[in-house]
């Protein structure tokens, strides 16, 4: 698959409309320093802002849930449903059955990304479905408070988390750490901030189907 380039995205689950308005300011009204920190380099700083919102508080746009969803886009969703809600990706690759689609806030490569990968039970399942959501937008979290900017010690307190695999970007390198069990892994920088989060589905390693989102990954296990 070809390159993709790595830049810590706007969430366009919620729709294009919604990710360009992101792009420039936070709409959940937290602190713009998390959104200054992940736009210009996570890997540059030893400090990151942790907001932690309450339970149930997270609007289910802006709502990741572990195994499940991110914003509107569900594990195994149809993918013409998909890309009728998200309109036509930025960039993608697709090859045996398998597909993956990227989408960048203004449709500008600098800005919040957000990519899916898709894939047919070739056989059984002819349909083209959603199995893996990475974003990296630090506007969306989980039910805790969990989000893009987070620091790693922070995401042990939630989640059982083994580092599966890592890759290098722009000559830092990044760990991947997932709850295999709850359907969800993290990318950490060399500072231990997160820097991307990838939704997928229960029970099944993040690393079995992570190899398109980065070319020079590194499995661990």
């Amino acid at each position: 698959m070809s390159t993709y380039k790595y830049y810590l995205p706007i969430l366009l689950i919620a729709g294009t409309t919604t990710s360009c308005r992101q792009q420039g300011s936070s709409s959940s009204g937290r602190d713009s320093t998390v959104d200054t920190i992940v736009k210009t380099d996570l890997v540059k700083t030893d400090t990151a802002i942790a907001t932690t919102a309450p339970e149930g508080a997270v609007a289910g746009e802006h709502l990741i849930v572990p195994g499940a969803s991110v914003g509107q886009t569900k594990i195994n969703e149809n993918a013409d449903a998909v890309n009728k809600r998200m309109g036509k990706a930025d960039d993608g690759d697709s090859a045996m059955g398998k597909s993956l689609s990227t989408w960048y806030a203004g449709h500008d490569t600098s800005g919040y990304q957000t990519q899916i990968f898709f894939s047919r039970n070739m056989g059984n399942d002819e349909t083209s479905r959603v199995k893996q959501i990475r974003i990296t937008s630090p506007e969306f979290q989980t039910a805790h408070g969990i989000h893009v900017g987070s620091p790693l010690k922070s995401l042990f307190a939630g989640f059982r988390l083994s580092k599966v695999a890592t890759y290098t970007y722009n000559g830092a390198t990044y760990g991947i750490y997932d709850d295999k069990k709850a359907g969800i892994a993290f990318e950490i920088s060399d500072k231990d901030i997160c820097t991307g989060i990838i939704v997928h589905e229960p029970e099944t390693k993040v690393a079995g189907t992570y190899a398109p989102f980065h070319t020079n990954i590194k499995m661990l296990e």
